[in-house]
C-alpha cells in the first residue's frame, strides 16, 4: 500500500482487522507500526489521549482534513465498542472519491505546470537560435556600411 493516502490507508488497516474478528484498536496499533508521517504521529498522540482518558477534541479539531477527523471521531466510538464497521465502509468510499478528485484536479492542472520550463528554458534558446543569425548580420551590415 506504498503511496496510498494516510486516511484511506488507516481505514484499510482498521478495516482488515475487523473483518478478522480483531477489536479497532488493533488494526490502528497495526497502522502505527506500518507506517511514519504527520498522520501516524497524529493519530499515535491521539490515542496516548484516549487510553489516559484524556480529551482528544482538541487533538482532533487540529487536523486540517475533516476526513481524518472524522476518521478519529469513527475510530473513538469503535474503541469505546460500538460497531463500526459499515459506517467504515462508507468513509472508505468516500476517502476513495476525495483522492480520486484531487488526482483529478492535480492531474488537469500537470500540463500548465510543465509548460514552465519550457517558458524558462526552451522559448529563449528557441528565440536565440531564431535571431542569433538575424542579429549576426544586422550588426555585420552596421559595420560594413
Amino acid at each position: 500500500m506504498e503511496g496510498v493516502a494516510p486516511p484511506l490507508s488507516l481505514i484499510l488497516c482498521v478495516k482488515r482487522g475487523l473483518e478478522k474478528g480483531q477489536p479497532a484498536k488493533f488494526g490502528v496499533l497495526h497502522y502505527l507500526k506500518r507506517y511514519q508521517g504527520e498522520f501516524p504521529e497524529q493519530v499515535s498522540r491521539w490515542l496516548a489521549l484516549l487510553q489516559q482518558g484524556k480529551d482528544t477534541h482538541g487533538l482532533i479539531k487540529e487536523i486540517s482534513s475533516p476526513h481524518r477527523q472524522v476518521i478519529l471521531q469513527l475510530l473513538e466510538r469503535g474503541l469505546r465498542g460500538e460497531a463500526i464497521y459499515n459506517v467504515l465502509i462508507n468513509l472508505e468510499e468516500e476517502v476513495i472519491e476525495a483522492c480520486q478528485e484531487e488526482m483529478s484536479t492535480k492531474l488537469t492542472k500537470l500540463p500548465f505546470i510543465l509548460l514552465i520550463p519550457l517558458l524558462l528554458f526552451q522559448f529563449p534558446a528557441f528565440l536565440l537560435l531564431l535571431f542569433g543569425p538575424l542579429l549576426q548580420n544586422f550588426f555585420h551590415s552596421l559595420g560594413g556600411g
